[in-house]
């Protein structure tokens, strides 16, 4: 019996909680991050709520800039777009859920973009969804890496052809030295001076 008091208990304290987070309005965005290998590329990003009241949408930028790319006013259907990215955003889709393009990007496009909605109720406030990464690169890494990798073993194919070379030149110069040093050993003979022994004569002495 008391454990069954016990449980009646947890109910009734943890029930409102769940069905207040069940309640909760969601905010999502999509992909985390993106990244593009080439310039002038595409991005695509996904934004959406439950929320009920709300009246409109920010695209902003997070890090280096923090720009206001795109707003979106939902009640007069109005379109705001930051002068650097005219004809490079466009927006599919309704409220509220949508698909945000962003086209032509360079490498200074590169940042954190999110979403921010504008709600009414219970007050004037505004939401912010997570952020999409985006990365742009102008080339791929791997081919990056396969350049340098090949610039490297062309630098020590050269340093390994020099070396040799080197090395036959000094082997040549070190053997026409030798053979330099034997013609003139050659053509060089000292003057030997022969001595006969002169042994003093001594006549027979006659007794």
């Amino acid at each position: 019996m008391d454990l069954m008091l016990l449980w009646l208990i947890v109910a009734y304290c943890c029930i409102p909680s769940l069905l207040a987070i069940k309640d909760e309005p969601i905010l999502s965005q999509s992909p985390p991050a993106i990244v593009l290998n080439q310039l002038n590329s595409t991005a695509e990003l996904h934004c959406s709520t439950t929320h009920e009241k709300v009246v409109a949408l920010y695209l902003k930028q997070r890090y280096s800039s923090k720009r206001e790319v795109l707003y979106l006013y939902f009640k007069h259907s109005t379109t705001t777009i930051h002068p650097d990215y005219k004809q490079r955003v466009s927006v599919k889709g309704k409220c509220c859920e949508f698909a945000i393009v962003l086209t032509e990007l360079q490498i200074g496009d590169s940042d954190g973009y999110y979403c921010e909605w504008v709600l009414t109720e219970p007050r004037i406030n505004q939401v912010q969804s997570t952020e999409t990464l985006i990365i742009i690169r102008d080339g791929d890494p791997e081919e990056e890496c396969n350049k340098q990798r090949t610039i490297h073993h062309v630098l020590f194919m050269i340093s390994v052809a020099i070396t040799v070379t080197m090395f036959i030149i000094c082997a040549g110069l070190l053997i026409w030295r030798i053979q330099q040093v034997k013609q003139s050993n050659k053509r060089y003979t000292p003057y030997k001076v022969h001595q006969r022994s002169h042994l003093p004569h001594c006549p027979n002495s006659r007794r």
